[in-house]
């Protein structure tokens, strides 16, 4: 009886190493892929403009499908924004958010990128904060087919007085 009992306790033990090691593995897996979409580095406000700038032709002559205020508030949804010809699906959802520091003359760029299957998977909990007001796609009236009907588009151009800037866009 004794043996059957130890072997009870391995096949446990075993199972509970099992998951901790998976459940790390998950983290690691996790860590890694939040690691290859997300960069943060130090830019002055004429290197942010010029990046800003590049992304900005590629969508020249076209209106964001959010536009906000100076304050960061919805002012208009332009979810029909017009779509030329053959219209590829987007694969990624772009973000890049400049914030300057006047102390010390230069600020942050943060980029970030996500996988519009990683949106299809959390589309219901989807939540955008836009300057302190968060939203949920769903109150925009915007879905993720919504995004990937209009292709690679300017979703937000939005910049502050104070020399805050945020630019997404999907391609």
């Amino acid at each position: 009886m004794a043996g059957k009992t130890r072997t009870w306790i391995w096949i446990v033990a075993g199972i509970v190493v099992l998951g901790i090691l998976g459940v790390v593995a998950m983290a690691a897996v996790g860590l890694y892929f939040f690691s290859q979409h997300f960069d943060t580095r130090a830019a002055s406000p004429a290197t942010a403009s010029r990046e800003f700038d590049e992304i900005r032709a590629r969508f020249e002559g076209r209106k964001p499908v959010i536009e906000l205020d100076a304050r960061g508030r919805l002012v208009r949804l332009n979810p029909d924004v017009p779509v030329e010809g053959h219209v590829e699906r987007p694969r990624t959802l772009h973000v890049l958010a400049f914030e300057p520091d006047a102390r010390r003359g230069e600020g942050r760029i943060v980029a970030v990128q996500v996988p519009f299957w990683l949106l299809r998977f959390r589309a219901g909990n989807t939540r955008i904060d836009l300057n302190g007001q968060r939203m949920d796609l769903e109150d925009l009236k915007l879905t993720v087919e919504d995004l990937e009907r209009l292709g690679p588009a300017l979703i937000v151009d939005h910049a502050t007085p104070g020399g805050d800037r945020v630019l997404v866009w999907s391609q």
